[in-house]
């Protein structure tokens, strides 16, 4: 039980850095663009697409932020596998 509770913990701080860093991102196209800021950008289609499409992490790069952008991914990835995985290895045998 308090072994899911901190894994929760830590998805929830991964989660919280991952969105910070693309809040960021957005921020300095916004900038870059001279467009304004909008503060429901997670909530537009447009907004959404532009961070599933490649160009992305150029954006980061661009913005200075490809090293916290690839660690906050490597963070969400790794509490979201990490508890399978350490599941897995305690039911096997041996």
């Amino acid at each position: 039980m308090v072994r899911t509770l901190v894994w929760f913990v830590l998805f929830g701080a991964a989660s919280l850095a991952f969105y910070r860093v693309n809040d960021r991102i957005v921020w300095d196209i916004c900038r870059r663009e001279r467009r304004p800021y909008p503060a429901g950008w997670t909530f537009s289609l447009a907004w959404q697409w532009r961070t599933i499409g490649g160009g992305w992490y150029r954006d980061a790069q661009r913005a200075g932020l490809l090293l916290p952008k690839a660690a906050a991914t490597a963070a969400i990835l790794l509490t979201a596998i990490g508890p399978v995985v350490v599941g897995i290895l305690e039911r096997a045998p041996g």
